[in-house]
């Protein structure tokens, strides 16, 4: 009854977090051996945003952190628009969405020969840990908002599916002036 009760408790507090429990089990699979294989022409990320907000594309990468035995290193990747489209409204019966634009960006061709040599690199030193982060600044705030309410996925291969890295995250706005 116990077990249950822990359970239970584990999946509310799971549902109601930004990061889902699915993409927590699919990268944790993705150990170095995987990260070698990738093919840097198919890594996609995708980005939606409420509006009125918009992203500012080029200040938008891809990071990698890899922690080595001679300390962390941190790659940055450029990324590409490859579309922008408008999503409408969505209403359900437990929230309502706002319109939000989505953003697909792949790495531009400097990030994929980046990429590549880093993958060379990576079967000399082969990395303790690494992370995947996306990184982009906001280009439209006219209300000023202090948030915004985003979500970030990525794709690791043309075949598979994009996994959520975080779903609808109120982010706060740094002022970098």
């Amino acid at each position: 009854m116990n077990k249950a009760i822990i359970v239970g408790v584990c999946l509310i507090l799971f549902s109601c977090s930004s990061i889902p429990v699915g993409t927590m089990l699919k990268l944790s699979s993705l150990d170095g051996d995987s990260f070698l294989k990738l093919k840097s022409k198919e890594l996609r990320t995708k980005i939606q945003i409420d509006k009125p907000m918009e992203i500012d594309v080029t200040k938008t990468k891809l990071s990698l952190e890899l922690e080595t035995s001679k300390g962390n290193i941190i790659f940055n990747f450029p990324l590409n628009v490859v579309y922008v489209k408008d999503i409408l409204p969505e209403e359900n019966w437990l929230t309502a969405i706002p319109e939000r634009s989505e953003y697909e960006l792949s790495l531009s061709e400097e990030a994929i020969k980046n990429f590549k040599n880093l993958q060379v690199k990576m079967k000399a030193e082969q990395p303790k840990r690494f992370s995947f982060n996306v990184d982009t600044d906001v280009e439209n705030n006219p209300m000023n908002q202090e948030a915004i309410i985003l979500s970030i996925f990525v794709r690791f291969s043309e075949n598979s599916d994009y996994i959520t890295l975080f779903d609808r995250a109120s982010v706060k706005i740094e002022d970098n002036d």
